[in-house]
């Protein structure tokens, strides 16, 4: 009854178990965040968006978060405008196309997003020595790269800082 399936014989036998860890870790990553962010009444989506706002100079599109995120359309739109009537971005029609809407940040988002701790972050990898923690941005950075051409889109993810053997 204990059967192997013939898949999980050979070279690839250790992917779906990979594939499991990978999402198990993100999960527990993702609640210890969660609950650092409660202190703040901020969600670690909305972090997220007010990083992504941020790292794009104070102004962006839901377009361009959606690509960052891989989330659908319709709940960045949803989360933007929860945001947008919590005082953390603005959001306007763009004059260009007025069916594209700007991003931008405000002052209370950014001194939000300056108050954000990162422990929860650090924690998590701190069992981990600096070039293992290179090591691990190296092949995550390759399978995520991998993972958007096999859905057909280009990876909108910058590389990671310092390392060029991701693309190797």
């Amino acid at each position: 009854m204990n059967e192997s399936r013939p898949e999980e014989a050979g070279p690839g036998a250790i992917d779906f178990p990979l594939w499991r860890i990978l999402g198990h870790t993100a999960y527990l990553v993702g609640r210890s965040r969660e609950k650092e962010l409660a202190g703040l009444d901020l969600t670690p989506e909305q972090a997220y968006v007010l990083d992504i706002v941020h790292a794009a100079g104070g102004v962006t599109t839901i377009n361009r978060i959606v690509e960052m995120t891989q989330r659908k359309h319709n709940s960045i739109s949803a989360l933007v405008d929860r945001m947008a009537r919590q005082g953390l971005i603005k959001k306007s029609r763009t004059r260009r196309d007025r069916r594209v809407f700007s991003i931008r940040s405000t002052p209370k988002g950014e001194a939000l997003l300056a108050r954000v701790p990162r422990d929860s972050v650090r924690q998590a990898f701190s069992c981990l020595a600096p070039a293992e923690k290179q090591q691990l941005a190296a092949l995550l950075q390759a399978v995520m790269e991998h993972a958007y051409r096999l859905t057909g889109t280009e990876s909108p993810i910058p590389d990671w800082p310092g390392d060029d053997s991701a693309k190797a």
